[in-house]
């Protein structure tokens, strides 16, 4: 009993005990990165002193940086990081799998990502959905070129504005425009051609101009 007791409190033992450890096979220790050899191989240093090259493990999604505490499996030659145990706050949380292409996350029910800001960057963005909802204090986007395919389509605002350099509409069967009272403000030529113009005032229709011509 006073053995153990003096194992647990003297250091040099305790080191002592976990060499002993790595050099009769496997072994878990506790270690600090100190650089990066490549973006998934490291170099650690053991809190017996030892240094080693360590490898991320797959199941260790939390990607390592200089000064994490992390916890390594050592086997003869070859160790790999199996957790990040302690991470300095100054340090920015990066979710990887090494020599993954290709991740999935899957919820049976419902994902959340919540955050005050959320910063997506990708070559190419493909977005499926059954139903999209959007809901905020404003959306702003720039593109340089977008394309819509919809079948059916309703916006519902108290104000739209539009500002354009050139507006071209094309529409095949029918346009309907219903509206409180419409204001049309042309600076140059304004032209409409048709094989039938029909014009119905219920009470006083005018035209006013320098030069009226019809027929």
């Amino acid at each position: 009993m006073e053995e153990l007791t003096d194992m647990q409190a003297n250091p040099t033992i305790q080191a002592g005990r976990r060499r002993e450890a790595v050099a009769g096979g496997a072994a878990l220790q506790r270690a600090r990165v100190r650089a990066f050899l490549t973006a998934t191989e490291a170099s650690v240093e053991t809190e017996a002193g030892e240094s080693l090259i360590a490898r991320q493990a797959a199941s260790c999604l939390l990607a390592p940086v200089i000064g994490d505490l992390v916890l390594i499996h050592a086997d003869g030659g070859e160790a790999f990081i199996l957790a990040v145990l302690v991470r300095r706050a100054e340090h920015a949380a990066e979710i990887s799998v090494p020599d993954a292409d290709h991740i999935t996350i899957r919820a049976s029910a419902k994902l959340d990502i919540t955050a005050p800001l959320v910063s997506l960057q990708a070559g190419r963005l493909e977005l499926v959905a059954r139903g999209l909802v959007q809901m905020g204090e404003s959306l702003t986007t720039n593109f340089r070129r977008i394309a819509e395919t919809v079948v059916d389509k309703v916006i519902g605002a108290r104000t739209i504005t539009t500002r354009a350099e050139s507006r071209m509409a094309v529409v095949k069967d029918v346009e309907m425009l219903e509206a409180g009272s419409l204001v049309q403000n042309v600076e140059s030529v304004s032209s409409q051609k048709s094989e039938i113009t029909l014009i119905t005032a219920r009470r006083d229709m005018r035209l006013d101009g320098e030069r009226v011509s019809v027929g």
